[in-house]
């Protein structure tokens, strides 16, 4: 058995593959349940000095937003 990670297209794809589980020709695997906190799914992707700098750079803009408006 091989195991392949698809993109669906189109609707009508999906209804194909659902149509070919019924008939044992292949098994789809359930979806794994996504994390509700997005913070958690996040959590790593930036570094912690990346975060800083972003974060000042928002700090700057809205000062300056404020002071024009």
């Amino acid at each position: 058995m091989e195991t392949l990670k698809i993109n669906i297209i189109k609707q009508d794809a999906l209804s194909i593959l659902k149509v070919m589980e019924e008939a044992g020709l292949i098994s789809i695997p359930k979806q794994e349940t996504k994390i509700k906190n997005l913070a958690q799914q996040l959590r790593g992707t930036m570094s912690s000095s990346r975060a800083k700098e972003m974060s000042e750079f928002i700090e700057k803009e809205r000062g300056e937003w404020e002071k024009r408006y």
